[in-house]
């Protein structure tokens, strides 16, 4: 029964066997590993396959080959757990320029990496805010038949739903992504980016932002910190309700975009933060569109951009932050292969800040220079 797409490629199923073949062995450092002829039956690989994957171990500090004598076991310690099948849920993961499906990929890295095995469990309906164990296609059968070992959940929804059948299973679960509503993972802190995105455009005396971003638990995260944070800020006249501005892709984009511009002048937002590049995209790109040749609206931004899959929007004064997917990936494998071998030690509640992409000494147009 097919229940998932297998992200596995030749050349890291080839390092998996490789791995496997040395630990079932027992191989120390110093021993020699068998010949190309015999590995490539033995793994039923071709020799392309073989050599790339021997190359890609040399260069992990795996093995070690020396001229005219063979290839030796350079380290023998299992880091990860070869074998094991980790499954990868989230919504979204098959819609490219997305930041669930760039992260999914460096999550598979991730794993491959430690020698496990995964499978994707994508959720591929229409978006809403609380999927139910249901929703993804082969995850019960999976589940149910001990297919997998553990869970990464790509988490962009309320986890309640999802939980249940997985403690049932006794099967190891960690979140990652977007904010949650679960009591560990590892995660993106997009809070953090929001104050720091207002600090930016309130150092540049601009007094009547917004803050456009994704819809999900994020908001429940948000609203006490912004809450705060306008309490110490009593220049800005804009009301925490006004100022949060939910969305999703390129039609919420398009739909801020013609609201600001039927605002009169004097009550348009001065400047945005943007925690989502699809919106912005969509944003940015529809006042060009509607405002034609001649552009007199088109506000400074701090956005928070996706490092793997970046998307260009015509804006003329940016502040970009980034989103490292490879450090949130790596984190959480680390925290579940942690878990699966009952030996944890890291915090089960992390949040990973966005990084400034664009250069320290760069800072938006003062509010009073501006046209």
């Amino acid at each position: 029964m097919i229940f998932g797409q297998n992200l596995g490629r030749q050349t890291e199923k080839a390092k998996q066997g490789i791995l496997r073949y040395i630990w079932d062995r027992k191989l120390r450092e110093g021993d020699k590993i068998p010949s190309q002829t015999e590995l490539c039956r033995h793994l039923q690989i071709g020799c392309a396959t073989l050599d790339r994957a021997v190359k890609a171990l040399v260069q992990d500090g795996v093995l070690e080959a020396r001229r005219r004598v063979g290839v030796f076991v350079r380290n023998a310690k299992p880091e990860g757990l070869p074998g094991r099948s980790i499954g990868i849920v989230g919504l979204l993961l098959d819609a490219p320029h997305m930041f669930n499906w760039s992260l999914a990929y460096a999550v598979q890295d991730a794993l491959q990496k430690n020698g496990c095995e995964c499978t994707m469990f994508p959720f591929r309906e229409e978006y809403r805010d609380t999927p139910e164990f249901s929703d993804f296609p082969g995850l019960e059968y999976a589940v149910s038949q001990k297919l997998v070992h553990g869970l990464i959940s790509i988490s962009d929804f309320y986890a309640e739903r999802l939980l249940p059948g997985l403690d049932e299973a006794g099967l190891k679960v960690c979140f990652c992504g977007p904010p949650s509503h679960v009591e560990s993972g590892i995660f993106l802190d997009s809070v953090g980016f929001m104050i720091r995105g207002l600090d930016e455009l309130r150092e540049a005396g601009y007094r009547m932002p917004r803050i456009l971003i994704g819809p999900g638990p994020l908001r429940c995260f948000s609203l006490p910190r912004l809450a705060e944070y306008l309490a110490g800020w009593p220049e800005c006249p804009v009301p925490l309700d006004a100022m949060y501005l939910e969305g999703y892709g390129l039609e919420s984009g398009h739909r801020l975009a013609d609201a600001f511009l039927r605002m009169p002048p004097e009550r348009r937002p001065d400047s945005v933060v943007i925690g989502d590049d699809i919106i912005a995209q969509g944003f940015f790109s529809e006042l060009v569109r509607k405002q034609g040749r001649r552009i007199d609206y088109l506000p400074p931004a701090v956005c928070l951009r996706n490092r793997k899959a970046p998307v260009d929007f015509p804006c003329r004064e940016v502040i970009d932050y980034e989103i490292d997917s490879r450090e949130l990936a790596e984190c959480t494998v680390e925290q579940l292969l942690n878990r699966l071998r009952g030996t944890e030690s890291t915090p089960p509640l992390r949040w990973i800040p966005p990084l400034r992409r664009t250069p320290e000494d760069v800072h938006l147009k003062p509010a009073a220079d501006r046209d």
